[in-house]
């Protein structure tokens, strides 16, 4: 019987070591997870930080138990990989309860560490009530903090997570100062479209203050932060609990360590079967680079969407069932109290750093008919001006969503903008205009020529 061993309990990890289980019954399946939970919806922690969603169970789809009852794979939590040894086809691991060593023989291996949050250079760090939000034990750890009732909250980083955090914790009463270190937020969208999620914050009473960084912690004598100093701020500037979301890096230690190849990108190199440069070992998720479908080059991905897509296609592979991944639009949307925000495909800046001749045409039109209350939504379009090829696109607004997921199709399709224009989008008043936003954006782009 074929042992297939999985390093890694979340997204792609369970989605492959079911996966194959499904497409192989005679696959005797082991999942090695260092954390207590498998099968947790990371994505979903902000809104149970905020109370949304009431228990931290209703995040979790599997249980160690019923994931072996259900899709027929062994689950060992609380089991960290230490060592990958390549000669003798085995991970040598460490029951982090117990301490004792443990070596699982593979014949086909799957690395699915993910990422890891970068930490923050900063006297202080160390301190109590300072978070970084990357797993549900995290998110437990803030909820509980936030039971001694913080007043004041210090969001370092303007990425995802903490625009999601800063409307969390708002709805507990905390006042939110979110720090910047560029000169905008978001950095997944272009400077004109950052400006807009800003104004939503400042509408809803988060102080954003741009082009700041921290440099010292300081705290009270409970060893929990009660300030920080900022740069360019004269004062320490109070706050009882932090939250640092600076970007993340992907989790290739033990990979790098067994001498398996890394990308360009710093993420594992693998095929677009997701084989590595080890025989019989692939990589998938958030620790695995991939090729962005628009720029054609490899990118380390951060997203739970292609971690899931990218553990079926490598679940396929260890059950010997050929199967490729594509690529990656980096496609995403956030909620901002009440705006939605999306994207999918290049920025403006990252196409003129790919070597394109980017034109953008940013345009703002109803979501819904005028009559029924228009909705507005900003739409910012990107096409290279040589080719007329779409590049990306941005929204702010109502039905970002939608319009967002209508243009990563185009461009998973390679149309230019000129096709773009021209697709054959739903109509009903409560959900558009007769011409669509992105129809408006798309004709928008159709000037430059």
């Amino acid at each position: 019987m074929p042992k297939v061993l999985v390093i890694g309990g979340n997204a792609a990890g369970m989605t492959a070591a079911g996966r194959a289980r499904r497409l192989d019954p005679g696959l005797e399946v082991t999942v090695l997870e260092r954390g207590p939970h498998v099968s947790s919806s990371v994505c979903g922690t902000p809104y149970f930080i905020s109370g949304d969603v009431p228990r931290a169970e209703n995040l979790i789809r599997y249980t160690p138990e019923a994931f072996q009852e259900r899709r027929g794979a062994r689950v060992l939590t609380g089991v960290a990989a230490e060592k990958l040894d390549l000669s003798r086809r085995r991970v040598v691991a460490r029951n982090l309860e117990t301490g004792r060593e443990i070596a699982f023989p593979y014949d086909r291996l799957l690395v699915a560490t993910g990422y890891a949050p970068r930490r923050i250079e900063a006297a202080g760090a160390e301190l109590g009530n300072i978070f970084s939000l990357a797993n549900l034990s995290d998110a437990l750890a803030i909820r509980s903090a936030l039971e001694r009732r913080p007043q004041r909250a210090l969001l370092v980083g303007a990425g995802l997570v903490n625009l999601e955090m800063a409307e969390s914790l708002s709805r507990r009463g905390v006042a939110v100062t979110m720090l910047e270190k560029c000169d905008h937020i978001v950095p997944g969208l272009d400077p004109e479209m950052a400006d807009l999620v800003e104004a939503e914050l400042a509408r809803h009473g988060v102080a954003v203050w741009k082009g700041r960084s921290v440099r010292t912690f300081f705290g009270n004598p409970d060893g929990r932060v009660q300030s920080a100093w900022v740069s360019g701020i004269a004062e320490p500037v109070a706050a009882d609990i932090v939250l640092v979301y600076i970007g993340v890096r992907p989790e290739t230690g033990l990979a790098r360590a067994a001498g398996i190849a890394l990308g360009r990108s710093g993420a594992i190199a693998v095929s677009e079967r997701l084989e590595t440069s080890a025989p019989s070992i692939y990589a998938a998720g958030n620790c695995a680079e991939t090729l962005h479908l628009v720029s054609n080059q490899p990118v380390a991905n951060a997203l739970g969407t292609a971690a899931n897509k990218q553990g079926r296609v490598a679940g396929e592979n260890l059950a010997r069932v050929p199967a490729v991944f594509r690529g990656v639009l980096n496609t995403w949307v956030v909620r901002v109290f009440d705006a939605a925000v999306a994207r999918t495909g290049l920025t403006e800046q990252e196409a003129r750093a790919c070597g394109f001749l980017p034109v953008a045409a940013q345009i703002t039109a109803g979501a819904r008919a005028r009559y029924l209350g228009e909705e507005p939504v900003t739409l910012r379009a990107i096409a290279d001006r040589a080719s007329r090829r779409l590049l990306g696109v941005q929204a702010v607004g109502g039905g970002a969503d939608k319009r967002v997921d209508v243009a990563a199709v185009a461009l998973t399709a390679g149309m230019k903008v000129d096709e773009a224009a021209q697709l054959d989008l739903g109509y009903a008043p409560p959900y558009s205009q007769v011409w669509d936003p992105f129809l408006v954006a798309m004709n928008a782009l159709l000037r430059y020529r």
